[in-house]
């Protein structure tokens, strides 16, 4: 109904509101603070930000083959363990 649209609408908004101005205190506390970030503050940090993205995707492909070639040489090595095994057998 009208009546109950309008309630759950008004209730939004309320929340809405309420949520602006915790912001807008918080904001006013780091401003208080000293703590804005200017733009070139901000620049700079997705310049940085970049970077260490940049750093984790290539640990992450160095892991990723490390793991790889630790796989590769388990298999390497069970096959050189049972190749003994049935040599010691003979």
């Amino acid at each position: 109904t009208k009546t109950a649209l309008a309630e759950k609408l008004r209730l939004k908004n309320a929340t809405l509101k309420s949520q602006i101005q915790k912001l807008e205190g918080q904001l006013q506390q780091k401003e208080d603070m000293g703590e804005v970030l200017h733009v070139i503050d901000f620049d700079q940090l997705k310049i940085e930000n970049q970077q260490y993205l940049e750093k984790i995707e290539e640990r992450n492909n160095e892991l990723l083959r490390l793991k790889l070639t630790t796989g590769n040489t388990v298999q390497v090595l069970n096959t050189l363990k049972h190749r003994l095994s049935n040599l010691s057998a003979e």
